[in-house]
């Protein structure tokens, strides 16, 4: 045995990473991005960083890994033992001379890299991306492009189509109107109805097509088409890093990209060792003006994933984190693309509206529905509301639930949920603690 590979054996302890979050209209910096499902950092992973019993390379234990991509943040627990990660590191041809010192570094360095590949496709804040360069060109003529670009705009284009255009990636312009995304210069008074259907001219995702063969393109109809990824690419990130994790056989793991998540197999309770289902918590949607960074967010409901067979996959999208003020007016990322309008535009001095705070989008098979998909329908279906978001969902079969504040302090929630929803495992905080409660009254007897 090589002395990395002791290295690697003899290192079970986390190497914490240094983190922050993302989105609007496109990829940005800091934690602007609407991160509306809450996987409970403390709550998941402090027992892992700080409680972890000593185990044998051969012993199933959790690895955390965490990192940076897309100007958000990324957290993955692994259930794996030593000796698995020890064989992944010594078969992969394609690592540097880097030193591996420990099991979560490795993790992180297998999960970087498939994130990064999406940062280079679809960030619209760099340059170099193939989504950059594809909104530079003006030509209608077939656009090459990778067979993961290929991927994510078909997705994107039959999200579209199921919601009646409610989701559209070639929003782009009018996301950049309302400062969302490259476009960061101030936004002093809200765009005229005239400036928006000017710029609605260059918005349609009927413009827009997609082929895999003979070679992956997307062709415009319209010179100045351009398209913004957000909606689906982190959700897309996500099914991409999972896959590479089940290809290596690591087939228990809980994977988050900025609020998306894609889930497998169990965790190791870490007082008994015993195998858990994942737990994933689901943020009240609460909106925090001036102290967003200092406030932990609440939790409003847990899902219970007993994912074994199947990948799972749950994602959020909501108005309280990345939102403007313009003069007294306050509105969210939330682009209607048929209209070219906010979903909501609300008069600070009318706080008490209730208002629909957040959708969340559950699967219980990725092959079924991806994490691209489940993150593309949570904002198509905020975009359409509670009413139509309804009715379309349970045409689909999707497992929605929908969260209204009555008003924004979010300290009285109501739900709304498809009828597919009801088949998960789900608590409220309240029942989810008394039921932890009870569980470890039991377990003391």
């Amino acid at each position: 045995m090589t002395a990395k590979q002791k290295q690697l054996k003899n290192q079970s302890k986390n190497v914490p990473g240094d983190n922050q979050v993302q989105q609007g209209g496109g990829f940005v910096n800091g934690s602007i991005r609407v991160v509306l499902v809450v996987i409970l950092v403390a709550y998941m992973l402090k027992p892992y960083l700080f409680d972890k019993p000593q185990t044998s390379a051969g012993e199933l234990q959790n690895f955390t890994a965490r990192g940076k991509v897309m100007g958000t943040t990324w957290n993955a627990i692994v259930c794996a033992t030593a000796n698995q990660l020890v064989e992944i590191n010594n078969a992969d041809q394609t690592r540097s001379d880097e030193t591996i010192d420990s099991c979560e570094v490795l993790l992180a360095r297998v999960i970087q890299r498939k994130l990064d590949r999406i940062d280079e496709i679809a960030s619209t804040y760099r340059a170099d991306s193939e989504v950059s360069k594809f909104n530079a060109s003006q030509s209608t003529d077939w656009f090459d492009v990778s067979p993961e670009m290929a991927e994510i705009v078909d997705i994107a284009q039959k999200v579209a189509k199921n919601t009646n255009g409610a989701f559209d990636i070639t929003v782009a312009p009018l996301v950049n109107l309302y400062r969302f995304g490259p476009n960061k210069s101030p936004l002093i008074a809200l765009p005229s109805d005239k400036q928006i259907e000017a710029i609605k001219q260059n918005v349609g995702f009927s413009n827009l097509e997609v082929r895999f063969e003979p070679k992956p393109g997307l062709k415009k109809s319209i010179p100045t088409l351009t398209i913004d990824l957000s909606g689906v690419a982190k959700g897309y990130s996500v099914d991409l890093a999972g896959k590479e994790l089940e290809e290596l056989g690591l087939d228990s793991y809980m994977l988050e990209v900025g609020g998306e998540i894609r889930c497998r197999g169990e965790k190791v309770d870490a007082d008994t060792l015993e195998r858990k289902p994942w737990v994933l918590g689901i943020q009240t949607p609460e909106v925090v003006v001036n102290d967003a960074a200092s406030r932990a967010p609440e939790i409003y409901r847990y899902v219970n994933f007993n994912s074994y067979d199947h990948s799972s996959a749950l994602a959020t999208s909501g108005d309280y984190r990345n939102y403007l003020q313009v003069g007294s007016f306050r509105f969210s990322h939330f682009i209607d693309p048929r209209t070219g309008k906010p979903t909501e535009v609300v008069n600070e001095n009318d706080s008490k509206a209730e208002r629909l705070g957040s959708v969340t989008v559950l699967s219980k098979s990725c092959d079924e529905l991806s994490c691209a998909e489940a993150d593309a329908y949570a904002t198509a279906f905020f975009v359409l509301g509670v009413k139509k978001g309804s009715e379309i969902a349970e045409k689909l079969g999707a497992s929605v639930l929908f969260l209204a504040r009555k008003d924004d302090s979010a300290k009285e929630v109501s739900e709304v949920f498809s009828s597919a929803f009801n088949s998960y495992d789900s608590k409220t905080l309240d029942q989810f603690e008394n039921k932890d409660q009870t569980e470890k009254k039991q377990s003391k007897k």
